[in-house]
């Protein structure tokens, strides 16, 4: 089975966060994984019309985010998970947040923009919904979102939601790995 690179610990349950090692294949990555933590030599993956990926019922949750080639994977037994990992590129950031983001989130520069990107995104992928009124809404009810670093040389953003549900964030805690 696969190390996880980090443990999230909520009272409710724990999130596993695995990071593809070099030489595996981008889309074939995360199902390998799925696989081996389930012990399933097959891992049969419904998705919502809007993309949005589940495991069978019982299963627990699964996300997974790629960028430039590297790609993260949360999974929860009992939690509904999304991720998010963008590494930083030029863009026009400005102009972007001003189009999708709420007001009073324009961001100029990337170490602004990519925390509130991946955030957003990180909370569709675990939320659902329609993606341009998640992303323009500054708010994010009935979820906890933290932004993490991961192993990367090069500038990046992690972002990972957690459905709170009946959870209580009160206590939280960060391991790394196992």
């Amino acid at each position: 089975m696969p190390e996880p690179w980090l443990i999230l610990r909520v009272p409710e349950g724990s999130v596993f966060l695995y990071a593809m090692p070099s030489g595996e294949h981008l889309k074939k990555w995360p199902l390998k994984v799925l696989g081996q933590i389930l012990k399933q030599e097959k891992i049969h993956i419904i998705t919502s019309s809007s993309g949005k990926p589940f495991l069978p019922p019982g299963m627990g949750f699964a996300n997974w985010s790629n960028s430039k080639g590297e790609c993260v994977l949360a999974y929860s037994k009992e939690c509904d998970v999304g991720i998010d990992l963008e590494f930083y590129k030029e863009k026009n950031f400005e102009a972007i947040s001003k189009r999708f983001f709420a007001e009073g989130e324009v961001a100029k520069k990337a170490e602004t923009f990519y925390p509130l990107w991946t955030k957003k995104e990180a909370y569709y992928k675990c939320m659902g919904g329609e993606f341009f009124s998640v992303i323009k809404n500054g708010l994010y009810p009935n979820a906890k979102i933290w932004n993490l670093q991961g192993m990367y040389k090069e500038k990046h953003e992690i972002a990972l939601c957690v459905r709170s549900g009946l959870i209580n964030f009160d206590t939280v805690f960060l391991e790394d790995g196992v």
